[in-house]
Formats: C-alpha cells, structure tokens, sequence
C-alpha cells in the first residue's frame, strides 16, 4: 500500500485511518476524552481492523505486529510559548495537538525554532 487514508469522524470516537510506512501501515483508532490508560484493548483493536478493512479490504488479512497506544492530550489552543528558567534557560512548551499533533508538527517545529533564535 502507498496511498493513507483519513475520514472525519466527527463527534465519533470511533476514528478511521490508515497510513502506510514501508513494509507495515498503521491502523488507527479511538479517541474517548479523558481515558489515560495505555494497555492494549483487544475488543479496540478488533473494530479497527474492521472499520479499516471496509474501507481498504486488503487489510482485512492483515497481520498485526503489535498494538500502539498513545495519550494525545488536547487543549483548545495548541501551546507554543517560550519561557526563561530561572537561570535563564529558555524552555519552549509545546503541548495541546491531540490526535493532530503529526499535521502541525512541522509548524510548531518552525515556531519553536524561531522563539529560540530570537533574543
């Protein structure tokens, strides 16, 4: 497979994605606010598979190497700020992407570099 795939679920916490990466494609996914816990969720995982495959049926043979679970935590808006440690650190926090934290990151990439560069 070349070719990702993204639909807008809305309101859903049942997402629906597939993003190919050489010889493997990720298979994504479920957003529940407030839900922390990083064990695998085998029932999760399952429906998935399912959802993805209707869209891509070769994925329905797919063979899974292992399950990824991540927190995404979300802000209304993303933090991109620079602050100064007491010493005169400077720390930039950039926090608040949530489950589009791979669309913004060349962005915030940008932002952060240039609140470093300036002085």
């Amino acid at each position: 497979m070349t070719e990702f795939f993204s639909e807008d679920t809305g309101l859903s916490p049942d997402l629906l994605c597939f993003y190919p990466h050489a010889d493997t494609v990720v298979l994504g996914g479920i957003a529940i606010d407030g839900e922390g816990n990083l064990a695998p969720d085998d029932k999760a995982a399952a429906e998935i598979l399912v959802r993805c495959a209707e869209v891509e049926p070769r994925l329905a043979q797919a063979r899974v190497l292992e399950h990824r679970i991540g927190a995404r935590p979300t802000r209304a808006t993303v933090r991109v700020e620079k602050d100064l440690w007491e010493d005169g650190t400077p720390v930039v926090h950039n926090y608040g992407h949530g489950g589009v934290g791979v669309t913004l990151s060349s962005g915030c990439a940008e932002e952060t570099r240039d609140l470093l560069s300036a002085q």
